[in-house]
C-alpha cells in the first residue's frame, strides 16, 4: 500500500459504482440544480440522507439559503439530463425535462424516485458540504433501471 494523493484516491474512489441524482433548489440567485453521485440513506428512524455539493457552486448555496430541495434519481435514459446539470452552461429549467410539484419544487421528468427534502443539518467537509435532510415526499417508478456512474463514465450497465 501506498500513501494516497489526490490523483489516486480520485481513481480509487471511481471504482466505487453509484446510481445518479439531480438536486434542484431556489435561492436568492434563482433556480439552481447540480448533477450528483454522493448520496445515501442516513436512518430509517427518523427518515434521513445525505447528500454532498462543493460548497462553491450555485446549487450549494440555494439549498443553503432555501433548507430544501428537490431529488430526481435518473433512470438510465436521463444521460443527457445528466449531463446538463452537470454542466455550468445551458438552459437546465426552461426544457421539457423538468416537470414542477404542486409548491413549484422542479424534477427531472420520468426519473425513478421525486423526493422533496427538508434540511436538517448541514457538515463541513474540506471543499464540500454534506446536507443532511428529512424527505417529506416522493414518488417513485420502480419499473426501470437506474443510470449508473463508474470509472467517471455515465450509463455503465454492470
Amino acid at each position: 500500500m501506498t500513501t494516497p494523493n489526490d490523483t489516486d484516491f480520485r481513481k480509487a474512489m471511481s471504482h466505487f459504482a453509484t446510481g445518479v441524482a439531480v438536486v434542484t433548489a431556489k435561492g436568492s440567485e434563482g433556480e439552481q440544480g447540480a448533477t450528483i453521485s454522493a448520496l445515501t440513506s442516513v436512518s430509517l428512524d427518523p427518515l434521513l440522507l445525505l447528500i454532498c455539493l462543493n460548497r462553491a457552486s450555485a446549487t450549494y448555496r440555494a439549498i443553503a439559503e432555501a433548507g430544501t430541495f428537490g431529488l430526481s434519481i435518473l433512470g438510465n435514459d436521463h444521460k443527457d439530463v445528466a449531463m446538463l446539470f452537470a454542466s455550468r452552461t445551458g438552459d437546465k429549467f426552461g426544457s421539457d425535462v423538468i416537470e414542477r410539484s404542486a409548491d413549484g419544487t422542479a424534477f427531472v421528468r420520468d426519473s425513478l424516485v421525486k423526493m422533496h427534502c427538508e434540511l436538517v443539518e448541514t457538515f463541513q467537509g474540506g471543499t464540500h458540504a454534506l446536507f443532511m435532510a428529512r424527505p417529506v415526499s416522493l414518488e417513485l417508478d420502480e419499473n426501470r433501471a437506474p443510470l449508473l456512474y463508474f470509472q467517471g463514465q455515465l450509463g455503465i450497465t454492470l
